[in-house]
């Protein structure tokens, strides 16, 4: 059992003129027994700015496996920068009466729930395979969230070759929907490798590209380093930063998360 906390900061325009600001403090539980993990998240989430919280590294849903998350089972279990870190995955909705809404607003996300059971092929090569819920707890007055329940299937290829772990990700998430948030289904995919460098240090380089969820926007195409170290016996901490390859990107990204061992 491990409980992680940690803060991730992002900044982009988004195709917009002014820039979104981002900053959020995501709080998980994460239960590990043999090949099985199951992981429930919620963050605390501030926005300002005119883009909508779903275009963000923040509101999307993060690259899956081997590097970028601390959700997987052995096969992907080098955590990295954690960069999906759970975030609401809201649209701009202005409210019923016309009045201009502020950019500014905050609060706590939806919920997520994870789980990832990990299959061993032998030679050190895994499959993961992730199922993950998004429950609409986040409040739609302040603009946070869609009031919808989203899931995403996602899998994971990963070889180890000693101390070096390479993968590569592909997902597909399914939005909940309505007329007041025209979201559609994305696909998402992306690929890392990661080294262990001795004394519970772990590095490493990912990729990753998500479809907008807003119909006739440009996908997110971003990378992103990371680095991973053992503080002491069941503290962990890591930390990353990322940059976005074009307009509908972020133009930086970055956090660190500690991880705390129950038991």
């Amino acid at each position: 059992l491990r409980f992680s906390t940690g803060i991730n900061y992002s900044k982009g325009d988004y195709g917009e003129i002014t820039d979104t600001k981002v900053i959020s403090a995501p709080v998980s539980l994460k239960y590990s027994k043999d090949n099985f993990s199951i992981r429930v998240s919620v963050p605390y989430v501030r926005i300002d700015g005119p883009g909508s919280l779903i275009q963000t590294p923040e509101g999307r849903d993060g690259g899956g496996g081997g590097g970028r998350t601390d959700n997987s089972g052995p096969g992907s279990a080098n955590s990295g920068s954690g960069s999906g870190s759970g975030g609401s995955g809201d649209v701009e909705v202005d409210d019923s009466s016309g009045a201009p809404v502020s950019s500014k607003r905050s609060g706590f996300g939806d919920v997520v729930i994870a789980s990832t059971y990990s299959f061993d092929l032998g030679n050190d090569f895994y499959i993961d395979a992730t199922g993950k819920v998004k429950l609409p707890t986040a409040s739609k007055s302040k603009r946070l969230g869609t009031g919808k329940v989203d899931v995403t299937a996602a899998l994971d290829l990963v070889k180890e070759f000693g101390p070096t772990t390479l993968y590569v990700h592909g997902r597909r998430k399914f939005a909940g929907n309505s007329a007041a948030v025209p979201v559609r289904d994305t696909w998402g995919a992306g690929a890392g490798a990661s080294i262990r460098a001795g004394n519970g240090v772990t590095v490493g380089a990912d990729y990753d590209w998500q479809q907008s969820s807003i119909l006739g926007n440009q996908a997110s195409s971003e990378v992103t380093g990371w680095a991973s170290f053992r503080l002491a016996k069941g503290y962990n901490m890591s930390f990353f930063g990322s940059t976005g390859l074009n307009s509908n990107s972020a133009d930086f990204a970055g956090g660190l998360t500690l991880s705390i061992r129950l038991n």
